[in-house]
């Protein structure tokens, strides 16, 4: 049996340059994907083609807005720490 891993799993391990810094490709999408929930959950739309089935595909979780924020935000808890 071979488990497929998300784009999310598959981002973790590259690296992003941000202004002359490495960072973490996954985690920076991680954090925008959360400030791009807490917009939509406020009625504002990130941008014009965003989609929150996108979110929810890249990172392979099903769910209402409130379910995705907490769980990429525990996500990104688990992360820090």
């Amino acid at each position: 049996m071979t488990t497929t891993k998300t784009q999310f799993e598959l981002d973790w391990e590259k690296p992003l340059q941000i202004n002359g810094a490495m960072a973490n490709k996954g985690y920076y999408n991680l954090v925008v994907s959360i400030r791009d929930l807490k917009l939509h959950k406020v009625g504002i739309k990130p941008n014009c083609s965003w989609r929150i089935g996108d979110v929810k595909r890249y990172f392979g979780i099903k769910g209402n807005v409130d379910t995705l924020i907490a769980a990429l935000e525990g996500c990104r808890d688990e992360s820090v720490s």
